[in-house]
């Protein structure tokens, strides 16, 4: 089975970037940023814990430790046998890191999601500007810090009345003029779960490096920024990263490195445990088998790190353009938390185990009432992600396989009954086949996703034979994806369009 984005369920697991699920706050980690990625192990997936959907992200998953919003994606175990591509690693790498705009997004990271303080008032105005525009509120300010250099830092307002849409004004040219970045509306504006989003709002900024008088580099710095109306302030993520090539026993590997404090800076050394606690993990990935799927996992290199029986260490200039990765004799501290393993899905062959759901419309379904037909039963939330993403393609599916003896049957699960009351009505014109409603609401290990059918991360959809026996598991969803019509080719069903 091919992984891909998605969100898990099962706490002390890191997903893959996808669509995530972990403790909505400022420390928790997101598999997958606001909009949709598909995470380069796995395909955009979300996991109950991990409601990427509040932030929009490529998949959902629970974490804890890392920030997590979305941070919950699709599993990305990290172990020794990961880093087993690097242990005859004799030579060190001193190379020319470039700077991707959305390389973050691009080679699918998951995201922390970083608070943005703001004042209370005007009486907090900060100094050096020189023109507002006309607001319908009381502003409140802020600053975006991107790098330690002397032109590291750019102020922002917020003008959200009671009434009216909100709006944020950034100094984008650090003239003191916060008109001439636009008239300040948030591109998306989104009402989840009683309560609005706005964003996310994508912002391309020079980050400075350097000292506080003298600047010795600069790069542009994507970040992401959004706001919802229920929390005090609003959140911004990295998008932007490093790619380079590091050597490891004289072999070029492609490598990506990430900072995750959203400050764009990539020094982030530290000597002890207790210290690495105050800034959030650099994550490095290597590309060990030169096959584009970075067989090295994630890797903190804050710190040096074991490989196999070997120790090694990166070394990283402040802009992150130049990456020493090489052995040391240091003793290695283990950053990187070890993920436990994921339950396995049901086999092909074995029986589906019957449930009983709320069928939207009235009334209950069971598994068993489809004996005789193919079923595709795909496990989805209102709040995930990548589950709103796959959903038009299972429709596609859905109507070519009209008149086959197929039933399609889409199982909200790990969710709130009123958030699912809310949708269906919402959207279900677009949809032609059967919903319902796992009655376990949001107790992920009664529900029937995760307890009968093994499943740690939605979208999940299993194919079900004619005799009631698992034919096919499908984890997650990218965009092409053709996973689903091929498990109904193999049964005979015709998916080919007219």
């Amino acid at each position: 089975m091919r992984a891909s984005l998605l969100t898990p369920a099962f706490p002390g697991r890191r997903p893959t970037p996808v669509f995530q699920g972990a403790k909505r706050d400022s420390d928790s980690w997101r598999e997958a940023p606001p909009s949709p990625v598909s995470p380069s192990e796995a395909t955009p997936v979300s996991s109950p814990q991990a409601k990427p959907n509040d932030v929009t992200l490529g998949m959902h998953s629970n974490m804890r430790s890392i920030p997590s919003v979305l941070l919950r994606y699709s599993a990305i175990l990290v172990g020794s046998a990961a880093f087993a591509g690097f242990a005859q690693a004799s030579r060190h790498s001193d190379d020319t890191f470039q700077l991707v705009p959305k390389g973050a997004n691009e080679n699918k990271f998951g995201y922390f999601p970083v608070p943005l303080q703001v004042s209370r008032g005007t009486f907090e105005r900060p100094d050096g500007i020189v023109k507002e525009p006309i607001y319908k509120s009381a502003p409140k300010y802020g600053v975006i810090h991107l790098g330690d250099g002397p032109k590291s830092d750019y102020i922002f307002a917020l003008d959200e009345p009671a009434m009216g849409d909100w709006k944020i004004y950034i100094d984008k040219n650090q003239n003191g003029d916060l008109t001439s970045g636009g008239d300040g509306s948030w591109p998306k504006k989104t009402e989840q779960r009683g309560r609005t989003m706005y964003g996310v709002l994508e912002v391309e900024l020079r980050a400075s490096y350097g000292t506080k008088t003298h600047e010795t580099s600069s790069a542009k710095y994507t970040i992401g920024i959004y706001r919802f109306s229920t929390i005090a302030t609003p959140f911004m993520y990295r998008e932007s990263a490093r790619v380079g090539i590091v050597k490891i026993d004289g072999k070029p590997h492609k490598a990506v490195l990430v900072e995750n404090d959203g400050d764009a800076v990539f020094n982030k050394a530290v000597t002890s445990a207790e210290e690495a606690k105050k800034t959030r993990p650099l994550w490095l990935k290597v590309d060990t088998n030169d096959d584009g799927k970075y067989a090295s996992g994630i890797i903190d290199v804050r710190a040096p790190f074991k490989i196999g029986d070997n120790t090694y260490e990166v070394k990283v200039s402040d802009d992150g353009s130049k990456v020493d990765f090489r052995p040391t004799k240091k003793v290695a501290l283990e950053l990187t938390p070890k993920q436990r393993a994921a339950p396995e899905l049901l086999k092909s062959g074995i029986a589906a185990p019957n449930f009983t759901a709320e069928k939207w419309g009235g009334g209950n379904l069971s598994l068993a009432d489809y004996k005789g037909k193919v079923v595709v039963l795909d496990f989805w939330a209102t709040w995930c992600g990548p589950c709103q993403m796959s959903m038009p393609h299972v429709e596609a599916v859905n109507k070519l396989v009209k008149g086959q003896e197929v039933a399609v049957l889409g199982v909200c699960v790990w969710d709130d009954k009123d958030a699912y009351t809310k949708w269906m009505p919402e959207n279900q014109s677009k949809y032609t086949f059967q919903f319902a409603f796992d009655p376990a609401g949001k107790a992920t290990d009664a529900s029937i996703a995760a307890k009968l059918f093994k499943v740690s991360g939605i979208p999940t959809t299993y194919v079900i034979d004619k005799n009631g026996n698992v034919a096919d598991a499908i984890v997650g969803y990218e965009a092409g994806d053709k996973r689903l019509e091929a498990a109904l080719k193999k049964l005979g069903v015709t998916v080919d369009k007219p």
